[in-house]
């Protein structure tokens, strides 16, 4: 009964719905790994459409996946994004993602060097036309403060954590934006 009155709301009130598949793209490779301040890096190497991502993470693994993440973001429709640098910070460690088409970017913290970029790829997921940027990290009562900010139009938000990476969970999504 509830598929023939489905069904049936669906001729009278004449709605179509039309399902596209989901794009497709070509296989990614490791191409070398590296370390860097935190953990690593794997370079792939993609096709269809060609890019070229390094992806960071804590273990080898961990970066392998950011790397697919950035190049899944991408193939659904993101900018074509790359990790770009790692370094120690409060805390944690700091995490720059550079993007083209149009060009941005975005940095991040996190406790981890994963956590760090997971969050710069989340914070470049909810604003793909931006720069956004955690600004600053600092120990405070109780944990760490995480200071951040987009352009266009500039706004300014923070979050507060027990972890440098709750903090800058917390202080995307006080961002207001996605």
């Amino acid at each position: 009964m509830r598929a023939t009155l489905a069904g049936v709301l669906l001729a009278v009130s004449g709605v179509v719905l039309a399902v596209e598949p989901a794009s497709a793209a070509g296989p990614c490779s490791v191409s070398t790994t590296r370390t860097t301040p935190g953990g690593h890096v794997a370079k792939l190497s993609c096709s269809s459409p060609t890019e070229f991502i390094d992806g960071y993470g804590s273990t080898t693994g961990d970066a392998n996946r950011e790397g697919l993440l950035l190049r899944q973001f991408h193939v659904n429709g993101g900018p074509s994004c790359s990790g770009s640098l790692s370094s120690a910070a409060v805390g944690g460690f700091e995490f720059d993602l550079t993007c083209t088409s149009p060009t941005s970017f975005a940095e991040a913290f996190g406790t981890t060097l994963t956590d760090a970029a997971r969050e710069a790829r989340l914070l470049k997921e909810m604003a793909p036309d931006r720069h956004c940027t955690h600004d600053l990290v600092r120990a405070v009562s109780g944990g760490y403060e995480v200071k951040a900010s987009c352009t266009k139009p500039t706004v300014f938000f923070s979050g507060v954590g027990g972890t440098v990476t709750q903090a800058a969970e917390n202080a995307r999504l006080a961002s207001g934006i996605g």
